[in-house]
């Protein structure tokens, strides 16, 4: 098992993390607990960013689920909302969908 997490999903794969070094409302140990609270089981995971600086996550899913479904529907969207109204900034919620680059472009 690796401890890192993709930048990049393969097709089908989705995360839904929290990014500790960026919350801004809560110590970790706070965000930690929170998560748990809203029955999460997160595990740590990392990310180290061109200028060398690393950022820690709690990974709350990974999972692979058929890239037709993530195409057309809102994944993960009533769990997005709600770590959107408890974890400031929300731009500390991420997560990345491996969705494939040929069905993303829309039609002209």
């Amino acid at each position: 098992m690796t401890l890192e997490l993709p930048v990049i999903p393969k097709p089908g794969e989705v995360f839904l993390a929290v990014e500790l070094t960026a919350v801004e409302n809560m110590t970790v140990v706070q965000t930690l607990k929170l998560l748990e609270d809203m029955g999460y089981n997160p595990t740590l995971r990392y990310r180290q960013i061109p200028d060398g600086r690393i950022c820690v996550y709690a990974l709350l899913r990974h999972e692979n689920v058929d890239p037709e479904i993530l195409q057309n529907s809102d994944y993960l969207g009533e769990q997005l909302d709600a770590l959107a109204e408890v974890i400031q900034p929300a731009d500390a919620i991420t997560s990345p969908r491996g969705i494939s680059s040929a069905k993303m472009l829309a039609p002209v």
